[in-house]
């Protein structure tokens, strides 16, 4: 296992700190400018949805893979974009799965780096981890077949296949990565690496330029009558469903309202947590490289979202297609007083 494959583990933290360079020397030095380079790579790769392989293969070449690490982590930390926090996590997170279909020995050290200790249950056969190990890595997936429920439990142990265990490292490796991001970093050390954080903005603004429907200013005159319910709904302080919640937050996010527009809407709910909140609205807007567009009319109505429709939801089948339609209408014609309060 090349240490440099999975920096965000222990042992490359100690190699890191073994090789004694100041911080100083990373920024200025122009031997590690080429560290500096691929750190401003990982951080670009994350904003366009993965990290490109290097092929290192001198002391040097992987010395300064391993370094550029921790100097991404710091342009990370510059940049102050939360959306790029867990990009930049989830990609550094696919490198390591990806290097991990490469080890020929299996992944149980980087297992025990990451705090799992599985079990080869037979030769060639497949893996057993404790449950609650099992919970602790699995808890961020979302898919069915790892619903602790769905998988087969004796003795408190179950069984995983080899791609399996892979997929649940490649989550603890993104949570470890996530871990302490953003950095404290010094106003002067982000000054000093403007000539990579110039380009890495301009590649976030292009990317949110790429993820917004420009529908103008937010209009709330012009929302449907789905949106204005849920919308009265949290005002009046009632938990809405996750299903509306899913749908209002998205639908929000794509009439170009910010997160933190979104998360104060959430503050009157009587279990209003708002770092829960706050990770739910991010990961919408695509904190984790997919951004989720709000579901469909007939999915609205299917999970009892649909408060009933108006003339023109006759007309469309989707909450955005409503706005967007409201918006080209020269003047809003007044809506009914109950439609207002969203009863």
């Amino acid at each position: 296992m090349r240490v440099s494959d999975y920096p965000f583990t222990e042992e490359a933290a100690e190699r890191v700190r073994s090789c004694g360079y100041p911080l100083e020397s990373l920024l200025c030095k122009a031997s590690f400018k080429t560290v500096r380079s691929r750190a401003a790579e990982r951080v670009a790769g994350a904003i366009g949805g993965g990290i490109a392989e290097r092929a290192a293969r001198t002391d040097a070449e992987l010395l300064a893979e391993l370094l550029s690490y921790p100097l991404a982590r710091v342009m990370v930390s510059c940049l102050g974009d939360p959306i790029l926090l867990r990009r930049y996590a989830l990609a550094e997170a696919k490198l390591a799965y990806r290097h991990m279909q490469e080890e020929k020995d299996g992944v149980a050290a980087l297992a025990e780096e990451l705090g799992l200790h599985p079990q080869m249950a037979g030769a060639g056969g497949p893996w057993r981890i404790h449950f609650s190990e099992y919970i602790r890595a699995a808890h961020g997936m979302k898919s069915a077949k790892w619903k602790l429920v769905n998988r087969d439990l004796a003795g408190g142990y179950l069984t995983v296949t080899e791609e399996e265990l892979k997929r649940l490292l490649e989550e603890a490796a993104r949570e470890r990565v996530l871990k302490g991001l953003p950095l404290p970093v010094d106003e002067r050390i982000c000054a000093s690496l403007q000539e990579y954080l110039g380009p890495l903005r301009a590649d976030l603004e292009r990317l949110a330029a790429r993820q917004r429907v420009d529908l103008g200013r937010v209009e709330e005159g012009a929302f449907p009558p789905c949106i204005r319910k849920m919308l009265a709904d949290v005002a009046k302080g009632a938990n809405l469903a996750h299903s509306a919640r899913f749908a209002l937050v998205s639908f929000l996010l794509q009439i170009n309202m910010s997160p933190e527009q979104i998360i104060s809407i959430f503050n009157t709910s009587p279990d209003f947590d708002a770092e829960r909140t706050r990770y739910q609205v991010e990961h919408i807007a695509g904190a984790t490289g997919t951004r989720y567009r709000p579901p469909a009319c007939a999915t609205m109505a299917t999970y009892g979202n649909c408060p009933g429709e108006d003339e023109l939801c006759r007309g469309v089948r989707h909450p955005l297609s409503y706005y967007e339609r409201r918006i080209k209408m020269r003047s809003l014609k007044p809506l009914p007083a109950e439609q207002k309060e969203g009863t």
